[in-house]
């Protein structure tokens, strides 16, 4: 029995590695021109969030279909997310490199870095899970990674720890083209998984209430509420 559990786990394990290179690898082809790689980004955790949730995957399919479904909230949340994160990057540069460190600019990046990291953490992972508008996304985005302020943290050192040997050495780098993004989505793909299950459960609530899940087949799914009688439309709202 042990036998066939450990060879079953070994080859779901490869199954995930697999997709993960196979997710990274589209995620790249179809972020190329860069305006697309927010609904690039999108169409990502799309598959990853199905994956995570131990889900059978037409891997290929699904990320195309999720692409073009999600292309105009992904690509505007992609005008929103690259500049900030890079004027983020810029502005620790700029006190790192520049030995300006003074207590407001280091105060004023803590900040600063907080907001794009509320902004941006969980709004691709939203928009690929839920129908909602734009400003709702980014609102919702915010209020989860205050909410659930430790779990952001936990995964951000995570993410940290992954970039770290991704950019440890050459050879660790040039593997990573072939694994670094899809992997990063994955991380944060199971801990969002985590808090839409928790916030579903407890009614879907946050602060913006017009999402609903990708079908109301899955939502009932991903809940744990029980419900006898679906004669009438559920709906998360989140």
């Amino acid at each position: 029995m042990s036998d066939s559990n450990s060879k079953f786990s070994f080859s779901k394990l490869m199954d995930i590695l697999v997709n993960i290179i196979v997710v990274n690898c589209l995620w790249i082809v179809f972020s190329i021109p860069v305006i697309t790689s927010g609904a690039s980004t999108c169409a990502a955790f799309s598959v990853m969030l199905k994956l995570v949730n131990g889900e059978e995957v037409k891997t290929g399919k699904m990320f195309v279909k999720a692409f073009k479904n999600n292309f105009k909230q992904g690509t505007i949340m992609g005008l929103i997310a690259i500049p900030t994160i890079f004027g983020c990057y810029k502005y620790w540069e700029y006190i790192i490199k520049g030995d300006n460190g003074t207590f407001l600019i280091t105060v004023g990046a803590i900040i600063v870095t907080a907001l794009v990291v509320c902004i941006n953490f969980y709004s691709f992972p939203l928009i690929a899970r839920y129908e909602n508008t734009l400003k709702n996304t980014i609102r919702n985005s915010t209020v989860l990674s205050l909410l659930y302020l430790v779990r952001t943290i936990i995964t951000l050192a995570i993410l940290a720890l992954e970039i770290v040997v991704i950019t440890w050495g050459k050879w660790t780098l040039f593997a990573g083209i072939f694994f670094g993004p899809g992997l990063i989505i994955f991380t944060i793909s199971a801990m969002s998984k985590k808090i839409f299950k928790i916030v579903e459960g407890n009614g879907g609530m946050i602060v913006a209430p017009i999402a609903t899940p990708d079908s109301e087949e899955e939502a009932l799914e991903d809940s744990d509420l029980e419900i006898e009688d679906n004669d009438d439309e559920e709906e998360a709202d989140v």
